[in-house]
């Protein structure tokens, strides 16, 4: 015959078995069913990283050793004039967040190309449609040019992550902040331990917006006799608003966590060139995050719910006036605890997403009630031994 405390711990388990299951018919629901899809777009448009952002709990910290140049609505010649300009200030790598794509006026573009054939300059591509766009001359010789996607997932909206290297049709590719640091860096750049790293997605570490980067307009560099700050230094090139740093322009503009608003609707906040930027400072501090496997969040989240039923099985015994009351306290407690304890842990460069553990602990909590009278009714009907009718 079972003694109490087995009768407990056994309960707590199969009361965790029925909510395991209603977590995995509710989850199937959600995700397979169209018409939940505008709860799902909701919650993968939110993350506690954005919190962690937005209330200001990051450090955001200016750069010196990368430098922005806004393209703004340039033309061919007048990109080449800047880069001839740039150039002069001799930096150590030039980066281009533009692709031109069609042949326009041969004279200007064969001036346009030998200027992006320069030897420290870094070339866009971009993988759209299952095709690459690359610029017009170099469709076979693209060694010196690095993707532009920021986001290989469409269905997501928020940039949080980035590839420094894909698998695209058989072939390693890397992106362009990935062959920007290692011709910054040098071959010995990255490691085989970084190189590894960069072939998963990985969340960025945004030191800032526009405001962590030294920003020139077009203007202020073409007028400038010199620009010192800029000698071996990477500079990109790329669309930063018109005029220059708009934040009413949303052009080549993306929903980062540093959004101002981390829930609800707000514009885009940050133009596509900072966030190369922002990915090539992380790269050059080595200041990664580390994610907390998905898988290790649910064995957490299982072994703490079991404890939890354990708990409050007990409680609702002992105490069954006040259990609710402490119970409803207990969850709000454990969430405000889990909270503070992930955004403790992306302030130390840990990913671990909470939501899972929560869900598992509150949900989990809820089927005492069920339990208990299915419980009764096979102890009536079966002599169904229980912790709950146990004398």
């Amino acid at each position: 015959m079972k003694t109490k405390k087995q009768l407990l711990f056994r309960d707590a388990f199969l009361c965790l078995v029925m909510a395991l299951f209603f977590i995995s018919a509710i989850s199937y629901m959600v995700l397979n069913l169209s018409i939940f899809n505008p709860f799902t777009g909701a919650f993968k448009d939110f993350s506690f990283l954005d919190l962690y952002y937005s209330e200001k709990m990051a450090p955001l910290k200016p750069t010196n050793n990368i430098i922005l140049v806004n393209v703004e609505h340039a033309d061919r010649f007048q990109i080449q004039e800047l880069l001839v300009k740039i150039q002069e200030q001799k930096p150590k790598v030039i980066g281009m967040d533009i692709i031109f794509k069609e042949q326009k006026d041969s004279f200007v573009d064969s001036l346009l190309q030998e200027q992006l054939t320069k030897p420290n300059v870094i070339t866009a591509k971009a993988y759209l449609d299952d095709t690459w766009d690359y610029n017009f001359f170099n469709r076979q010789k693209v060694e010196k040019s690095g993707y532009t996607n920021l986001n290989f997932n469409s269905t997501e909206n928020v940039i949080r992550k980035f590839q420094g290297y894909k698998s695209i049709n058989d072939t390693l590719q890397a992106s362009l902040a990935t062959t920007l640091v290692s011709f910054y860096k040098g071959s010995s750049w990255p490691s085989e331990k970084i190189r590894k790293k960069l072939k998963d997605e990985n969340t960025i570490n945004f030191v800032g917006n526009m405001d962590s980067f030294m920003t020139l307009s077009l203007e202020e560099c073409m007028m400038a006799e010199e620009i010192p700050g800029m000698k071996d230094k990477i500079v990109l090139l790329g669309y930063l608003g018109n005029p220059h740093g708009s934040a009413t322009d949303i052009e080549d503009k993306f929903f980062t966590p540093l959004n101002a608003k981390s829930a609800g609707k707000s514009p885009p906040d940050m133009f596509g060139v900072v966030i190369h930027a922002n990915i090539i400072q992380m790269m050059l501090t080595d200041t990664y995050f580390t994610a907390v496997p998905k898988w290790v969040s649910i064995i957490c989240a299982i072994i703490l719910a079991y404890f939890g039923l354990v708990f409050f099985m007990w409680y609702n015994r002992k105490s069954s006036a006040s259990y609710t009351l402490i119970k409803k306290i207990s969850q709000l407690a454990i969430t405000v605890m889990l909270l503070w304890f992930s955004l403790w842990l992306y302030k130390n460069k840990v990913v671990f997403s909470p939501e899972i553990v929560i869900a598992f602990l509150i949900i989990s909590v809820e089927f005492i009630g069920l339990y208990i009278l299915i419980s009764k009714k096979l102890n009536t009907k079966y002599k169904w031994k229980s912790f709950f009718f146990y004398d």
